[in-house]
């Protein structure tokens, strides 16, 4: 006889009731309420502000002064998408990327990014939106709560002497009368409860419609992303095979000479220890060149006082070891990922060797700090300028680092100088 087994999908737990009801005083049920009470009035101050802005920019145009109110509203535009976002993630604990673009340096790349970038008239669009929404949610959360907590609410308007009034001027003049409305009142709470939460998911997809990053810019970031990380994988198998040229080609040679030194200079032990000597000195004299030789090809890897002692240590490291004065600024505690450490340290090493071999640098001054979630690391010199991210050179290197990590570098170097190289970063790879 046989038996035949039959695997079925997992049913969905109904919820406990002690959840259901824990709703009603769950502290994320009354930050949704109070966020979909704010929608009405910062509804109307988001309507009034752009309104006001968009229509005195529009009407201006033809003097010219339009252009700067349009501007200005903009930057309101952005400033309160900003507000917005920081609410829903304290009262929604909804967070949301950020969205906008990176502006290039420079006051027409800057306004030209700022103007065109999607993400900005998703946000004046959505807080134009917040007043007849905001009129909805009000009006909504204000009915679900104000009929049970009047309901809690009449045995003690009873006590003050005051009659209950209810729905078709009915009244309430009795206590046992009051007790049972605040007990009918204790459910429709749990209901009202529910419903703000219900809101509240309604709530942030809409934010997440609005103010997340579209489907489009997703794509283009993966895209780069894809893209950035093949060059990362180019440029790693072209350091492999850079590292395997110097072993061979330096190194390697070096310790088959000291090697063959080495056995002259044991043959010659017997015959004649002066000269056996001489070559047992010029061993040890090798030996401390091919040494160095191998510190500074593991530096140029991964330096050992990155691992140990962080990006600080690191750079002062190769201040210190800079023929031209360098000074240091770095405050980036607490110490971020190891990956951005490292891309960090190259940074300033790559531009610390192109100001001090190729721009004639008399003075370098760099500096590494935290803004925000981000790390910032910038190196200038005052040498002659014209540095360019080249194809196949090492800024363009840098430059791939730093998008497969979702960062950027930038130059600035214009003929005559200075030259500032920022890389900008997540702080968490």
């Amino acid at each position: 006889m046989s038996s035949t087994v039959m695997s079925e999908a997992p049913m969905a737990q109904p919820m406990s009731f002690r959840r259901i009801v824990g709703a009603a005083w769950a502290p994320s049920t009354w930050l949704g309420a109070v966020h979909l009470a704010l929608n009405l009035p910062l509804g109307i101050l988001w309507f009034t502000l752009l309104a006001t802005g968009l229509s005195s920019g529009v009407g201006m145009l033809v003097t010219l002064v339009g252009i700067p109110i349009l501007m200005l509203t903009a930057m309101v535009g952005r400033g309160a998408g900003i507000v917005e976002r920081a609410r829903l993630r304290v009262f929604l604990g909804h967070a949301l990327p950020d969205p906008y673009r990176r502006a290039a340096p420079g006051i027409w790349s800057f306004w030209r990014t700022r103007l065109t970038d999607p993400a900005l008239w998703r946000d004046l669009l959505y807080l134009l939106l917040r007043l007849p929404i905001g009129i909805m949610t009000f009006t909504v959360v204000v009915t679900l709560w104000a009929v049970p907590l009047a309901c809690l609410a009449s045995p003690f308007i009873l006590a003050c002497g005051e009659p209950v009034e209810t729905i078709g001027d009915h009244r309430i003049d009795t206590l046992w009368g009051a007790l049972l409305l605040a007990l009918a009142g204790l459910p429709l709470v749990v209901v009202a409860a529910w419903g703000t939460r219900a809101m509240a998911g309604l709530e942030r997809l809409f934010a997440s419609a609005m103010l997340g990053t579209s489907p489009a810019q997703l794509s283009a970031r993966l895209d780069a992303l894809a893209d950035s990380r093949s060059r990362s994988v180019d440029a790693a198998e072209a350091e492999r095979r850079r590292i395997e040229r110097d072993l061979h080609d330096g190194a390697q040679q070096r310790l088959v000479a000291l090697a063959m030194t080495l056995g002259m200079a044991r043959e010659k032990m017997g015959t004649d220890p002066a000269a056996a000597t001489a070559l047992v000195a010029e061993a040890h004299d090798e030996s401390k060149r091919v040494l160095q030789e191998l510190r500074d090809l593991l530096r140029g890897i991964h330096p050992t006082v990155l691992v140990d002692r962080g990006l600080d240590a690191a750079i002062s490291g190769l201040a210190a070891r800079c023929p031209v004065p360098v000074s240091v600024s770095v405050d980036v505690a607490p110490r971020p990922a190891a990956a951005v450490e490292s891309a960090a340290y190259f940074v300033v090493a790559e531009a610390i060797t192109n100001a001090t071999r190729h721009a004639g640098a008399t003075r370098i001054d760099v500096a590494a700090r935290r803004e925000g979630d981000r790390l910032v690391v910038e190196v200038t010199d005052d040498g002659r300028g014209g540095a360019r991210i080249v194809e196949g050179g090492g800024l363009a290197g840098l430059s791939d680092r730093m998008a497969a990590l979702e960062g950027r570098l930038e130059v600035s170097s214009p003929e005559g100088g200075p030259t500032t190289v920022r890389a900008e970063m997540p702080c968490v790879s």
